[in-house]
């Protein structure tokens, strides 16, 4: 029986070398895809980002919004 399809988007993302080394490091070790390592990376960080008051969630110091 054929797999059901989850609704997704394509995200194509350019990485750092050092970065992407650690995320096939990760999958190695974790037994899951890059896809499914991903979604659960931005997930809990998503989580935890929104979580946070309105006020304290600037991650960047540079960012300031207009």
């Amino acid at each position: 029986m054929p797999r059901t399809k989850k609704d997704a988007k394509i995200l194509n993302v350019k990485l750092a070398t050092s970065v992407y080394s650690q995320l096939e490091a990760f999958c190695q070790e974790s037994g899951m895809s890059k896809t499914v390592a991903a979604e659960k990376i931005f997930g809990q960080f998503f989580n935890e980002y929104f979580e946070r008051p309105e006020s304290e969630r600037t991650i960047f110091q540079h960012v300031i919004k207009e």
